[in-house]
């Protein structure tokens, strides 16, 4: 057995190596995160019997295909985070707007082509899959359909080929939807087959791959979902797909991106469709968008944009559900929806120092008013997705909002970013009390209490409002936590 270094960061190649695999991945996160992109790699140095950055590269670049050690490499770098019906505003979207307006749109080729570019182990596509074939079923018969689902990490693909899957990946699933479109057994759910009709998976590299990913499949698509992939990317790497994204769909196509992943300075080759609680891209025609109307309460419109949303009209308005969906598969509007545009100003006006945005976000909050917190959180991520501060104060929002599921996730988002964030731990511990994951919560403490050993007991936490260490430790005590 070698004896490996405790980091990579001193080895006079490891500048090399670290910008190799950004440019090969595209995943500059770790531009920022040295020391956790050399933990990462040591894993894989000590599989290997690799002692130093310059022979790993030597092994890296020349791996190719699959089960080479880039993919390796990747499924260490990449998360599988996902589960059903995730962001359920923008299933809302995809169910009142997308799919009536394409229906309409491809009546005479009677064919829906979507891809799902970073689909992980598959949730994603099966959960539209669901979504077509349960609410649109009669609208679509006779159709076909075709989604695609790509990724980096040829492990998750294999996993989302199977088609299986754990309780957590249903947590926002409701059990009676669980019972129709799976089969259970001990440990997992395994989705029926006529959900697997028309879904199939392909690997593609967003950096490196083609465009559009398949020459045996479409050409081109009616919607393009790429959620929650993009925050580990470069301006300039999202700059360089936005094209290629825009070339491979089709004519009034649309697109689909995670929150927090929206600049729209990149985006001004597509038209930005407000939606309450989501925002949604349309590829930009040569005319004007046509004024559309929605059945929806307008001071439920996001801040992001004054532009009014694109309407349905009564002709598309779509046919009532066949049979209806399960409540947990529609979004509760009310509660997740920004404030109104007259009920809170945009962070745009304040013309003070760069703090002001993160005050703003705590005032609202101390007042009660969580939307109003969680639109002004949701602006910060506009401007900077990489942001740990401001997706902790978005999971704060979420977890007052009792969405608890986007909650977790953006404190998983904070601590990826930022993996010494303790009151993000903290929090992420008391969410799982919260929901009675007694084991996962443990952890968490257990997380908190080890960061604070090496801070003196009179500093301040990061957004803490005041809080000490000393403080943090006598809480983490009451819960029975390390401190």
């Amino acid at each position: 057995m070698i004896n490996l270094p405790k980091s990579l960061t001193s080895d006079p190649d490891f500048p090399r190596l670290k910008s190799y695999i950004i440019s090969v991945t595209g995943l500059s996160y770790f531009q920022a995160k040295e020391e956790d992109l050399s933990q990462r790699l040591l894993k894989r140095f000590e599989i290997l019997g690799i002692y130093d950055c310059g022979n790993y590269l030597t092994r890296l670049g020349g791996s190719s295909g699959a089960g080479g050690e880039l993919d390796l490499l990747v499924s260490e770098l990449t998360i599988g985070e996902t589960y059903f019906f995730r962001h359920s505003e923008q299933f809302d979207a995809l169910r009142t707007v997308i799919i009536p307006a394409l229906i309409k749109k491809n009546e005479a080729t009677k064919r829906l082509s979507i891809w799902c570019a970073g689909c992980s182990t598959g949730a994603e596509p099966y959960s539209i899959s669901i979504l077509l074939r349960r609410e649109f079923k009669h609208l679509l018969r006779g159709w076909m359909i075709d989604i695609i689902g790509t990724d980096i990490n040829r492990s998750f693909l294999s996993r989302a080929t199977e088609g299986r899957f754990d309780d957590w990946h249903l947590r926002a699933t409701s059990e009676e939807l669980k019972v129709l479109c799976f089969q259970r057994n001990e440990r997992s759910w395994l989705i029926n087959a006529e959900y697997r009709e028309g879904v199939s998976f392909l690997y593609h590299n967003l950096i490196t791959g083609q465009y559009p990913p398949r020459y045996e499949g479409p050409m081109v698509y009616d919607i393009i979902l790429c959620r929650n992939v993009m925050i580990y990317f470069s301006h300039e790497t999202i700059a360089a797909i936005l094209p290629q994204f825009d070339r491979c769909l089709g004519d009034e196509g649309w697109m689909l991106l995670g929150y927090s992943e929206i600049n729209t300075d990149l985006y001004r080759a597509f038209d930005l469709v407000p939606y309450p609680g989501a925002i949604i891209f349309q590829k930009r025609k040569k005319k004007p968008l046509a004024e559309l109307s929605w059945p929806a309460n307008p001071d439920k419109f996001p801040t992001l944009s004054q532009a009014q949303a694109p309407a349905l009209s009564p002709a598309q308005t779509p046919a009532p559900a066949l049979p209806a969906p399960p409540s947990s598969i529609r979004p509760a509007l009310a509660a997740a929806a920004p404030a109104s545009a007259t009920s809170l100003p945009s962070i745009r006006n304040f013309t003070v120092d760069s703090e002001t945005p993160y005050r703003q976000c705590r005032s609202l909050a101390d007042i009660g008013d969580f939307k109003g917190a969680l639109a002004v959180a949701n602006e910060l991520l506009m401007k900077e997705q990489l942001d740990p501060r401001a997706h902790f104060l978005r999971a704060l929002t979420l977890v007052q909002l009792e969405q608890f599921a986007d909650a977790e996730e953006a404190f998983r988002k904070t601590i990826y970013l930022d993996r010494k964030f303790i009151l993000a731990h903290y929090h992420m511990a008391l969410l799982y009390r919260k929901t009675g994951q007694a084991e996962k919560s443990k952890r968490y403490f257990a997380n908190a209490g080890d960061l604070l050993q090496s801070l003196d007991r009179n500093s301040e936490l990061l957004e803490g409002n005041g809080m000490t260490v000393v403080q943090l430790a006598h809480s983490l005590k009451s819960y029975g936590g390390a401190a």
